[in-house]
């Protein structure tokens, strides 16, 4: 076998999982944290690019550095719906078009051109698409419109895959989890492969039912203990895009329904999160100190955290920053994540062989 098909983890420019992963759409930044006339520098799958937002309103992502003398665009600033460096006071437009340099006698705007990429803004999210040709449609969530507070998580010191894998582990009860949850093993596990992508449903003895997704390539979605019922009738948690930033690091957006209020009571919901979020210590800090000896797992008995995130942080970075498959043991409880590498496995290898690829379909 070529093993580079089974190389999920890199996703830099020349990859193949880079290849396949530039044929999506994922977000980049939230849409409210990009005031109009504000540029930013990001970082995405190992690139650099400017994104800013025109003062127009509209959102544009080019190339990191200035054609002229190779400084980092986002440093200079936004004109109307254009981005002037300001070294040397060259101009571009949204699609990356020279059209300003102000210190040349005889301008030659009309040969230069920065790569510029599809946006579009969708859920408060700003999604880009950084592969060839045409962009598909951006993927629709209906049922999640109505949200107005998508969320942004801080950087994890780990390869996105890390992550992805984690879904199965959100359905079985370790010994230290079940001090933090009220939930009994798995009597069963079903795992299938859908339009969409991997499909997991754990029976418990008390007749519930929990429900997760990866939808491909990127997507985690999971039910919250629901019944049959509940799961078909779309009794969903949030949505969250797990982006790769470089080989070592991920960063995680995610959406939830909005309930039935209106638009000032949602907006009341918000601010009070956000002060609970100022008083808070992240549940990353919790467990970068749990990681490096200075805190026991046993010992967080904070009830107000996000306790699930500490978990899930001090197992996926715990496993390294890119995790070593060769040396695991892999049993059935690990179901899923086999059939996820099968899934990701079949589709490198189409890809690297010209033959189709699977389009993936949201039901």
């Amino acid at each position: 076998m070529d093993m580079h098909w089974t190389d999920f983890t890199r996703t830099g420019p020349g990859t193949l999982a880079g290849r396949y992963m530039r044929m999506f759409w994922h977000p980049v930044f939230r849409g409210r944290d990009l005031p109009s006339g504000r540029s930013v520098p990001i970082r995405l799958m190992s690139e650099d690019f400017t994104l800013y937002r025109g003062e127009g309103g509209a959102p544009h992502l080019v190339a990191f550095r200035c054609a002229h003398r190779g400084t980092q665009l986002s440093t200079g600033w936004v004109e109307g719906d254009d981005i002037r460096c300001f070294y040397h006071g060259w101009k571009y437009d949204g699609s990356g078009q020279c059209i300003e340099q102000p210190a040349e006698p005889e301008p030659y705007c009309q040969r230069i051109n920065i790569r510029s990429y599809p946006v579009a803004e969708y859920l408060g999210l700003i999604f880009v698409y950084l592969g060839e040709g045409e962009p598909p449609p951006v993927p629709r969530f209906p049922d999640f419109e109505s949200s107005r507070d998508p969320r942004a998580q801080s950087p994890w010191p780990c390869n996105f895959f890390n992550r992805l894998e984690n879904i199965h582990d959100d359905f079985r009860i370790s010994p230290i989890r079940r001090g933090f949850a009220d939930m009994a093993d798995p009597k069963s596990i079903e795992v299938e492969e859908t339009a969409s992508g991997i499909l997991q449903r754990a029976r418990r003895p008390d007749g519930s039912v929990t429900v997760g997704y990866v939808h491909m390539p990127n997507i985690l979605q999971y039910s919250v203990s629901a019944s049959d019922a509940d799961a078909a009738n779309g009794a969903w948690s949030p949505v969250v895009w797990v982006v790769p930033i470089d080989d070592d690091h991920f960063r995680s957006f995610s959406i939830s329904k909005t309930r039935s209020e209106d638009a000032a009571e949602s907006e009341r919901r918000r601010e009070a999160r956000s002060v609970s979020n100022q008083t808070r210590i992240p549940a990353e800090e919790i467990g970068a100190a749990i990681l490096d000896g200075t805190l026991r797992l046993q010992d967080v008995t904070d009830r107000t955290m996000n306790l699930n995130q500490v978990l899930d942080y001090v197992a996926v970075v715990g496993q390294g920053r890119v995790a070593d498959h060769a040396n695991e043991h892999a049993g059935q409880e690990d179901a899923a994540v086999l059939l996820l590498w099968h899934v990701w496995t079949r589709e490198l290898r189409a890809l690297a062989e010209g033959q189709p690829l699977k389009e993936w379909r949201r039901s």
